[in-house]
């Protein structure tokens, strides 16, 4: 008499293995007993043994053996689809859970721009770590394309960046700090122990121009229209480096207008200057992105720091 589906479902789930599962997709894909063999790791009469013992449970045959190697059954061919099934399920399920040990044991992955790392990073972490010595983070300086392709990262964890216009499902954006265009001089510079500085100073410094796709050269730009700086002198020493940017400034010779959260680490310190002219120039505050839904300790910890920012301003 042919056995009924319950019936077979009773033995496949009390009876039948991963292993069986895996040597019928593997039989499927190379036809052959001893490559199939090879490929699971094991000998020759282990792996008939296993379609032995699946086709006793199944008590049908799943393949035909002839000289050049094996061909699947019907029977075969219909549970073919299931075995992948399965074994693709469980393929999902340790790539999830090995994720998720990564993420809860491991670094918190954090991508961050400039805004981000001069508005929160440098004023956060330093305390964060003093009082979590234990507390692991590997941050990526990100910029452009590289922002952007951050939101579809699955190693990233937090991204720390002034707001962004569209992000993908997910991610929450948490506001830190507002941010706005300053016009910055390094501590020697003749402007810089001004208590009032005109639109006719600025016209006659030289300017360290900004990269031609940042905020802060549009907002030099929309300036210069707006007080008539036709002629000022520029220097074209152009880089996302901030070392860089700030060695330009050294000497006191040059004014700049930079995002006040960029610049924010060298005006704690008293190496810039921020000259004392309004620019009209508002920013998207500076904050981070996260996933809460998914958040480890790790990453409700950071996030508790930079929160902690906002009554700080």
């Amino acid at each position: 008499m042919a056995l009924n589906a319950q019936t077979l479902l009773t033995r496949l789930t009390t009876r039948a293995r991963l292993r069986h599962m895996q040597a019928l997709v593997m039989l499927d894909d190379l036809r052959s007993m001893t490559r199939a063999a090879q490929a699971m790791g094991m000998t020759q009469p282990a792996m008939t043994q296993l379609v032995a013992e699946l086709e006793q449970l199944l008590e049908a045959t799943l393949f035909l053996r002839h000289s050049r190697g094996v061909d699947p059954t019907p029977v075969a061919q219909d549970l073919l689809p299931v075995a992948r099934r399965i074994l693709g399920a469980m393929e999902e399920g340790a790539e999830a859970v090995a994720n998720r040990i990564r993420r809860d044991s491991g670094p918190l992955r954090v991508a961050a721009t400039v805004a981000g790392v001069g508005a929160l990073l440098d004023r956060a972490l330093p305390d964060l770590v003093r009082r979590h010595p234990d507390f692991q983070l590997q941050v990526e300086s990100v910029v452009g394309q590289a922002l952007a392709a951050s939101f579809n990262d699955d190693d990233t964890d937090v991204v720390l960046c002034r707001k962004q216009r569209a992000v993908p499902e997910g991610w929450v954006f948490e506001e830190c700090c507002p941010d706005a265009a300053v016009i910055v001089a390094g501590a020697r510079h003749p402007l810089a122990g001004r208590a009032q500085v005109t639109a006719a100073d600025l016209g006659q410094c030289a300017w360290l121009q900004n990269h031609v796709a940042s905020i802060a050269r549009h907002a030099l730009d929309d300036l210069r229209e707006r007080h008539g700086w036709d002629n000022i002198q520029e220097i074209h020493v152009i880089s996302r480096i901030p070392e860089l940017v700030w060695s330009m400034f050294r000497d006191g010779t040059l004014v700049g207008l930079l995002p006040r959260s960029v610049a924010r680490p060298r005006l704690a310190d008293g190496s810039l200057i921020e000259l004392p002219f309004d620019t009209e120039s508002q920013m998207e505050p500076v904050g981070f992105y996260w996933r809460p839904e998914g958040a480890t300790p790790s990453m409700r910890l950071l996030a508790q720091a930079l929160m902690a920012l906002r009554e700080e301003g």
